[in-house]
């Protein structure tokens, strides 16, 4: 796997190319700001797929010598020597290369899905990814929407089941459930008054006692530096049932920005894109792959969540113990 060497040819593009470190002029040209392009610069950060692109456009080289250094078609200088079809062939692979390289904690999961996926499937697939390159932007892995779920002050859980969230054990040693990392946040933000509804599809099988159970695992929780949950604090954690079926499961919280960019700084900033004005986001769980991955709601597709939310629960009935 070549290096990515983004820092430095950012660097030798500004300092040394036609610019000669008139760093404002390029700020200006890209639309951001001087500390932003100092980030891209020092690596502390790595610009989105989209200022990828316009920073090659703009140096007019390509995405993979400002990537990598190099290029095996324009050759050691960057330059690009080739027409404008071959042009948006390679921006769009380059694109996605870039944003793999961007969220590499990914790769493997990737590769998976790809390896098992039909000849015409990948293909069309790659069209797609051309067209769109912020394909993969807004894909998180399990830890990390825990992590965006720390930050939330009232979160909405639209569930096909809670099997994620409850552990069977069945062993020789001990028999029973125990609580996944899931409930541990659950139980630290309605330890801090912070407010929790699931909404359950019909189709789920006990439903009546695996609320109980998860109710039970919260109480059971050793919250940090004070008691267990009372019975008032569980009030805050509500269930319902739709009486329409769920297929796929999806969630909206309302974060804590100020905390959420002070704390988790790296996520935060990953996310921003994804935070509307008033502090919402979304996500929704892809229910085809083997792992388990989540999917950002852009603004379009917070939209239909919330209509859906609304839809479901219109015609919701309380489960018992709600």
């Amino acid at each position: 796997m070549r290096e990515v060497k983004l820092a430095a040819t950012l660097k030798h593009l500004v300092d040394d190319g036609e610019y000669r470190g008139n760093r404002k002029q390029v700020c200006a040209d890209l639309g951001i700001t001087t500390a932003a392009l100092s980030q891209y610069i020092n690596g502390q950060t790595t610009p989105s797929v989209e200022k990828l692109v316009a920073l090659a456009d703009l140096f007019k080289v390509s995405l993979d010598y400002l990537m990598f250094g190099e290029d095996v078609v324009a050759g050691p200088s960057g330059e690009l020597e080739y027409g404008p079809f071959a042009r948006y062939v390679e921006v769009g692979v380059d694109s996605l290369r870039a944003d793999i390289a961007a969220q590499s904690a990914f790769v493997t999961k990737i590769s998976t899905i790809l390896s098992e996926t039909m000849a015409e499937q990948i293909d069309a697939a790659a069209q797609v990814a051309a067209k769109r390159p912020s394909t993969l932007q807004g894909m998180l892995d399990r830890e990390q929407i825990l992590e965006l779920e720390r930050y939330s002050v009232a979160s909405t859980i639209v569930a096909v089941d809670l099997a994620d969230d409850i552990v069977e054990v069945n062993s020789n040693i001990e028999r029973g459930v125990t609580a996944s990392n899931t409930i541990a946040i659950v139980a630290e933000n309605i330890a801090k008054k912070r407010t929790y509804h699931y909404v359950l599809s019909p189709s789920m099988r006990d439903t009546d006692s695996i609320i109980e159970r998860y109710r039970a695992l919260l109480r059971r929780h050793n919250l940090r530096g004070r008691q267990n949950l009372r019975a008032a604090d569980l009030k805050r954690c509500t269930f319902t049932v739709a009486d329409d079926e769920i297929f796929v499961s999806f969630g909206l919280y309302e974060l804590d920005v100020t905390s959420f960019r002070q704390q988790s700084p790296i996520l935060y900033q990953y996310l921003a894109p994804y935070i509307g004005n008033d502090g919402r986001i979304g996500y929704i769980e892809s229910p085809a792959s083997p792992f388990q991955t989540f999917f950002v709601f852009d603004s379009e597709r917070q939209k239909l969540a919330d209509r859906e939310l609304r839809r479901l629960q219109s015609s919701e009935s309380e489960s018992s113990g709600g």
